[in-house]
């Protein structure tokens, strides 16, 4: 194709650090450390992510890992069920 860049338009050298990205998504406290959250993308299981969420005006901030996910229809629309469980030892660690 004529007039495609023969360059690279971007790129990333020794990139420590995070990427945030803030979306509202609806939660519901689940059985004893997990909640269920409805989101309009999906996540991978074992992904780890940070969930605020405001109690009686007071922010809190919860370390969480994806347990898993699947799609749904909420008002016509496709989003996403996902089970999120407070990270506490590791997020890949079963407890007893």
């Amino acid at each position: 194709m004529s007039g495609r860049r023969g360059y690279q338009r971007i790129g990333v050298n020794d990139a420590d650090g995070y990427l945030q990205v803030i979306r509202d998504v609806t939660i519901w406290r689940g059985v004893g450390s997990e909640f269920v959250v409805v989101s309009d993308e999906p996540e991978v299981s074992g992904e780890v992510m940070t969930l605020e969420h405001v109690v009686n005006g007071t922010a809190i901030t919860l370390q969480v890992c994806v347990i898993d996910g699947h799609p749904a229809i909420v008002n016509g629309k496709v989003r996403h069920h996902l089970r999120l469980r407070l990270q506490e030892p590791a997020c890949g660690a079963r407890t007893q």
